[in-house]
């Protein structure tokens, strides 16, 4: 697979914010929706990552020393980056250039179960904030966790519930042949690296 074009800089690991992250621009709304993100929980020896079209970002549990910015993504449970999100305590939340949604979908399509799909996408793992991103992104948050939950199939609303029920495809059933809703992660944003123009 061709590999995306991309700047090359490595992140210097602190867990001071080097950014601004209040001031920064971020249309937030349509950064998961339109621009897909690839969340990243591990080491450089022990990772995986997956394409998700679902996250938040916003302030929650502002306290003495801590602005509260955070970053929630919501996992499937089929899906083998939930693991390394329930396993590690960092992870990392990155986007990318248009030029790379050709690997995006190539890492939301296959399981780090059956390969390594990030060489297979042509991205390129680096070492961030005791965290793992992708040299190619343009914009990646290292995060702490803080929570991490599955939701509750009871506490959705019947047309939450339906439309996981209308596509197994997208949400396999779990062993019992039944729907499971997603699990949440919530972390609090140690540092930032902003490479866009």
């Amino acid at each position: 697979m061709k590999r995306c074009s991309f700047k090359k800089t490595l992140a210097k690991e602190n867990s001071n914010m080097s950014i601004d992250i209040e001031n920064m621009d971020i249309k937030i709304f349509d950064m998961f929706k339109n621009h897909w993100a690839l969340v990243t929980a591990g080491t450089l020896d022990d990772y995986n990552s997956c394409t998700v079209s679902w996250g938040t970002m916003g302030t929650l549990w502002t306290r003495p020393g801590k602005s509260g910015s955070i970053v929630t993504v919501f996992l499937h449970p089929a899906r083998y980056t939930r693991e390394f999100f329930q396993k590690y305590d960092k992870f990392t939340v990155s986007f990318y250039p248009k030029e790379c949604k050709k690997a995006l979908a190539y890492m939301g399509s296959h399981s780090g179960r059956d390969e390594d799909k990030a060489a297979n996408a042509g991205l390129t793992p680096v070492e961030f904030g005791g965290s793992v991103a992708f040299a190619e992104a343009e914009l990646t948050f290292v995060c702490k966790k803080l929570y991490q939950h599955q939701m509750t199939r009871e506490d959705l609303a019947q047309e939450i519930q339906d439309y996981y029920i209308a596509d197994p495809k997208a949400y396999p059933l779990n062993s019992e042949g039944e729907w499971e809703a997603h699990w949440v992660f919530i972390g609090d944003v140690l540092d930032v690296e902003d490479k866009r123009k």
